[in-house]
């Protein structure tokens, strides 16, 4: 076990020092990261007596050993007329890096130190931050099954719809998965999987990331409730409060988490369908619950493997406490979505090829399920979750490509027909002199009590109908 030859008091009293630079009588300055080689070596030999002994000839030392050194960023405040070589004079001097034969150890002889410079990462990393703290990688899944839903929807695709509905979606995923953070931030502590989470490293604070969240969430739900439709919203904000006010509660007192997961991942679909059509149909329930059956041997699967850590932290999982019906569960759903899969086009949501080019896949889905709940093992659970990441995009794809409504092969009605020709005969521009409503619709009385003869019903008639039709521009009626 190793440990830096240099303690905390020194790198203060250099910043110290440097603050005060007399070029900078006001200690005013940025803050800066300065590279320096720092020498490395095993606890025992930390001491001046063994370092000389290190130096020494004697091989059994050296060839085993040797110091090694590493390079360290050092933060310090720089004035902006210091000389970096300066600093690093400075510093080496505070904490004798220089070996005995004036050298740097583990650097040649008379070697130029060099200093590199570069100033700490603002907004950028600030974006980096916050990238982390929404899990981008579950978020990015999120919005994608939003995206399909929307695609597959019969009705038509508008641009300025589509991506509002993919921008609120992914502010207010966001905001979830940040508020989980904070709430899990002792127990992530405790997972090598999510120990270097932003949060538990100190990157932000807790009461940053709360305010992020804050302020994703009401612009995410804002933008579905005004530039897309209340239901959209509806979903959105649902899906919000169930996933940090239910799910990740229940994470440490019931294995019924998964399942109130699972509702969590089947809900974007329903947000998708929503935002294209403004209702729920047959099509986004079929949707929903390929999403939802799927959550359960994609993160059974994963969560076999890291049963450990999850005990470790005190949550409640399938995996820990009922292992075999955490695999009987996984192959039970894979073939709930090979049910759905045929059931699609039955319904008349999709046509059959889905159903045909879709079994083998689910097939395989079932049988690698099968196989984990025969094994019960490290390998059958890696290879069901592999598969399991190919095989929703691959089921999404499928079925949008066999959706069985497309808007540019819809025929329009007879009524939609004679709507659009009578619209372009009233706005052809011909038409003066009258209302639009008094033109279509005319009021003809006609007197055929004592007219007599049928030649006098048609004369009378046709006087009136003259009378109520619009002049033209050349002053004469337009029959």
């Amino acid at each position: 076990m190793h440990r830096f030859t240099v303690i905390s008091r020194v790198w203060a009293e250099s910043a110290r020092r440097l603050t005060t630079h007399p070029n900078s009588p006001k200690a005013q300055g940025h803050l800066q990261i300065i590279r320096l080689y720092v020498g490395k070596a095993p606890i025992s030999q930390t001491n001046l007596t063994a370092s000389k002994a290190l130096l020494s000839d004697d091989k059994n030392v050296s060839e085993n050993k040797a110091p090694q050194v590493v390079p360290l960023a050092v933060p310090v405040i720089l004035p902006p007329s210091l000389d970096p070589k300066e600093i690093v004079n400075v510093i080496s001097k505070s904490v004798n890096l220089a070996t005995t034969d004036g050298s740097i150890s583990g650097k040649p002889k008379n070697e130029e130190v060099v200093a590199s410079i570069t100033s700490l990462p603002g907004f950028s990393r600030l974006i980096y931050h916050y990238m982390m703290l929404s899990k981008i990688r579950l978020t990015s899944l999120v919005v994608m099954t939003t995206m399909a839903g929307y695609a597959m929807a019969p009705a038509p695709f508008e641009l300025s719809t589509f991506l509002l509905c993919s921008v609120g979606t992914t502010l207010v995923s966001g905001a979830a998965n940040s508020i989980n953070q904070v709430i899990e931030t002792s127990f992530d502590a405790q997972m090598p999987r999510t120990k270097n989470r932003v949060l538990v490293k100190g990157h932000l604070s807790r009461l940053h990331a709360v305010g992020f969240a804050l302020g994703a969430s009401t612009i995410g739900v804002g933008m579905l409730y005004c530039g897309v439709n209340e239901l959209t919203a509806f979903l959105g904000a649902a899906n919000l409060i169930l996933y940090t006010s239910i799910y990740t509660p229940m994470k440490r007192y019931s294995i019924l988490n998964t399942w109130v997961g699972s509702l969590v991942g089947g809900i974007p679909p329903l947000m998708g369908w929503a935002a294209c059509t403004g209702d729920i149909g047959v099509g986004a329930w079929i949707l929903a619950g390929l999403l939802y059956c799927w959550q359960f041997p994609h993160f059974n699967a994963l969560s076999w493997n890291i049963r450990p850590e999850y005990l470790k932290a005190g949550y409640k999982m399938m995996a820990n406490s009922h292992p075999e019906l955490c695999t009987r569960v996984s192959l039970r759903h894979t073939g709930y979505i090979t049910a759905l899969s045929l059931l699609a086009p039955a319904l008349d949501v999709t046509n059959v090829w889905f159903a045909v080019e879709s079994l083998p896949l689910n097939a395989y889905f079932a049988y690698l399920a099968w196989d984990f709940q025969q094994k019960a093992d490290s390998k059958s659970s890696r290879k069901l979750f592999r598969f399991s990441l190919l095989h929703l995009p691959i089921l999404m794809g499928l079925f949008l490509l066999n959706k069985k409504e497309w808007i540019f092969s819809k025929e329009k009605t007879t009524e939609e027909t004679v709507a659009a020709i009578v619209s372009e005969e009233i706005t052809d521009g011909e038409l003066v002199g009258e209302s639009k409503d008094e033109y279509l619709v005319p009021t003809i009385v006609a007197e055929v009590g004592n007219l007599g003869s049928i030649k006098a019903i048609e004369d009378n008639l046709l006087t009136n109908v003259v009378s109520v039709l619009p002049v033209t521009a050349a002053g004469k009626q337009k029959l």
